[in-house]
């Protein structure tokens, strides 16, 4: 697995979230609306990737399914984040 483009869209800080992230995985798959907050526990940011919420439920519509991958992703955001 290898992240072959990143693309970050800061906004104005608002309770903890500072912009949105995209990324292209292995130049064949396209993920975006990665919301991205300052983390309250460490030094950088945290990911919350998109859940929709169908009446009382929200159901996430994609997520990293194990904590290498989301720890790649987050290092390669606050890598972009801090240049």
């Amino acid at each position: 697995m290898k992240i072959t483009k990143l693309k970050i869209k800061k906004i104005v800080p608002n309770e903890g979230l500072v912009g949105f992230c995209s990324f292209v995985m292995d130049d064949c798959l396209f993920l975006g609306n990665i919301a991205i907050f300052t983390n309250m526990h460490r030094e950088g940011y945290r990911l919350v990737f998109p859940e929709k919420k169908i009446q009382e439920k929200s159901i996430s519509i994609f997520y990293p399914l194990n904590t290498d991958f989301y720890f790649l992703l987050e290092e390669a955001v606050n890598k972009e984040l801090q240049a």
